[in-house]
């Protein structure tokens, strides 16, 4: 748990709090009937840290040391705004308070909590700018949200009424997605736009063609030191190196499940297989038999090469392969330090990409379906 000063910041300029490498975030929210609320951010392995924020009549008060730009997210638990479906819930966005930490902020929240959190940060440029466009895009989340909860929970039954609602949240998801990427090339210099974009990129929610030509359009020397921007600039390279054709980028790790040092480059000889996945992902672990059946039935002519995405620092990751033992092929733990995620560009799990016995890389399948078995077996008849 990250360490908490819920005292007074009378005594304290943002010069001071940026000195000690300290961010602020306060506000009073209308309807915010909870008394602890949950905040997440990650440690420099990318690993999930919990903390929790004091709420008292609606204020909260909160500060703690961040080392760059991180955007961060606190959970209300006010009931109205989760969405449920059975014994699950949506993780809508549009479900919790969204800002940009960094040394020296000083982040202000002003709105009301009603069916999704109706507040938005302010109190610097980079938060200025996400919370006008959070303005925009959140009650239109909302809307589709709310419609995919009607059609989960059964509200909704007739079948054309369903079609209607689904053709319904398209809309809606596609007006965020524009309202996105205009905001991206209206504000090329924002810290703001360079995590929008980094976050489209990884959601899918933009075409590469598309992601490029807005990141030529942002204002590189403002941005060149910017931790969001930096990020960008590694998925774009990553999009580049990892086209086919392209030598696949290094792997090597001492992060392996095995605690022996993996290097991608002495597999050379044969097809690899690389599997970007994590265990918090249903359709990368469905797909596992097949994968394992297909090792078996191509074995000594393919190998394969797990490259695990986890929140935590791996005990999950560990866990659930000591209890899984067919699955003890190649298995790398993905880490900040050495974040293959970014520099292969994935943006979608499962992700598998295949590799030629010259390290070239021929083929890029994004979801779990028969595809790459396919082509495995066209290569290999």
């Amino acid at each position: 748990m990250r360490k908490k000063l819920l005292i007074p910041l009378l005594f304290f300029s943002p010069s001071v709090f940026a000195q000690e490498g300290k961010f602020t975030v306060s506000g009073k929210i209308d309807g915010l009937e909870s008394k602890i609320i949950r905040i997440y951010t990650k440690d420099k392995n990318g690993s999930r840290v919990v903390d929790s924020v004091k709420v008292s009549d609606g204020y909260f008060n909160y500060n703690s040391k961040i080392e760059g730009m991180e955007s961060i997210s606190f959970y209300p638990p006010n009931e109205s705004v989760m969405k449920r479906v059975d014994r699950g819930f949506y993780p809508a966005k549009s479900s919790t308070f969204q800002f940009i930490a960094f040394p020296g902020a000083n982040v202000k929240f002003s709105g009301k909590i009603a069916d999704f959190v109706d507040a938005y940060p302010s109190g610097d440029p980079a938060n200025n700018d996400l919370g006008s466009l959070n303005k925009v895009i959140y009650p239109l989340m909302n809307q589709s949200v709310n419609l995919a909860v009607k059609i989960g929970k059964n509200t909704i039954t007739d079948s054309l009424a369903i079609k209607k609602a689904k053709e319904q949240i398209e809309k809606l998801d596609n007006e965020v997605v524009n309202i996105k990427t205009t905001f991206i090339r209206n504000h090329p210099s924002s810290a703001a736009a360079a995590w929008l974009l980094g976050d489209m990129m990884l959601r899918s929610q933009v075409r590469n063609e598309e992601a490029m030509a807005l990141y030529q359009k942002m204002d590189q020397q403002k941005l060149k030191t910017n931790p969001f921007y930096i990020e960008v600039v590694k998925r774009i390279e990553g999009l580049r190196a990892t086209t086919i054709g392209k030598p696949a980028p290094a792997i090597n790790s001492p992060h392996t499940y095995n605690k022996k040092r993996f290097d991608l480059a002495a597999l050379k000889g044969k097809y690899v297989v690389i599997d970007f996945w994590g265990t918090w992902c249903g359709p990368c672990v469905s797909g596992m038999p097949k994968m394992k059946e297909y090792l078996d039935k191509y074995k000594g002519k393919m190998e394969m090469v797990g490259v695990a995405n986890e929140s935590d620092n791996g005990d999950k990751w560990r866990d659930f392969l000591d209890k899984n033992k067919d699955y003890h092929w190649h298995q790398v733990l993905n880490r900040n330090d050495e974040d293959y995620v970014l520099k292969y560009s994935v943006a979608g799990f499962p992700t598998k990409i295949i590799v030629d016995p010259q390290g070239n890389i021929v083929g890029r399948y994004v979801g779990e379906d028969d595809s790459i078995y396919k082509r495995l077996d066209e290569i290999f008849k």
